[in-house]
């Protein structure tokens, strides 16, 4: 079984994208017993073979790889960041949340989107808290994300938060949080309705926009 894991592992940067995707499905299947391997390759893999390894870890799921793939956002090639962003979003532990935070400031829109996407399928009680905090971010940036994640995520707990949100400076701020309540609240709760409804005047056509639609849901 050895030789065949050291194969598939060398096929991770094989010829063609069919051959290193038949390797991943197949180190995938091996499970358990090919995440050390997995791990080997990724800390001394090219950028191809570590990003397939990424991806056949995720896959699999075990949290013994959450040390590997935090370390590989801090890799140079956005491409092993976004894979590694990928993987832990799949295995979904709270851990990653402040290292995916990070993130959320990056001028690179992929690597937010990412992020953003990421941290709003990691539904988790501390999840919810980090990203509450980082609704007091200086940077505009990692508010949005955080509300994006936060409407995603359903928690009611956020609907208070995100109200405080609907007076931000930032356009895109109040934009976001219009379109995260709407998500988020129940319908008919008039508290939330009448905040949206003084947006309806808002400098900016697009948060007017979505204030009007988050209304439109919960009426």
């Amino acid at each position: 079984m050895t030789k065949n894991i050291h194969q598939l592992i060398a096929d991770l940067n094989a010829e063609t994208p069919d051959q290193q995707e038949a390797a991943v499905k197949q180190l995938v299947a091996l499970g358990a017993s090919a995440i050390d391997y997995l791990i080997d390759a990724i800390n001394d893999g090219d950028a191809t073979t570590c990003i397939n390894a990424i991806e056949a870890l995720g896959q699999i799921g075990d949290a013994r790889a959450l040390g590997t793939l935090i370390i590989a956002l801090q890799d140079s090639d956005h491409n092993v960041i976004i894979a590694a962003m990928n993987a832990l979003r799949r295995i979904g532990d709270p851990l990653a949340v402040p290292s995916l935070i990070n993130f959320l400031s990056a001028d690179n829109v992929y690597l937010h989107f990412y992020a953003t996407h990421a941290l709003s399928q990691i539904n988790h009680p501390q999840t919810i808290e980090a990203l509450l905090n980082a609704l007091h971010d200086p940077d505009p940036n990692v508010r949005h994300g955080s509300i994006v994640a936060l409407g995603r995520l359903g928690d009611q707990r956020a609907i208070e938060p995100l109200m405080k949100c609907l007076t931000d400076i930032e356009n895109k701020i109040r934009y976001s949080a219009a379109y995260a309540l709407g998500d988020l609240t129940d319908k008919g709760d008039a508290h939330v309705i009448a905040a949206l409804q003084l947006l309806l005047d808002d400098d900016d056509e697009h948060v007017r926009n979505a204030a009007q639609e988050a209304i439109t849901k919960l009426t």
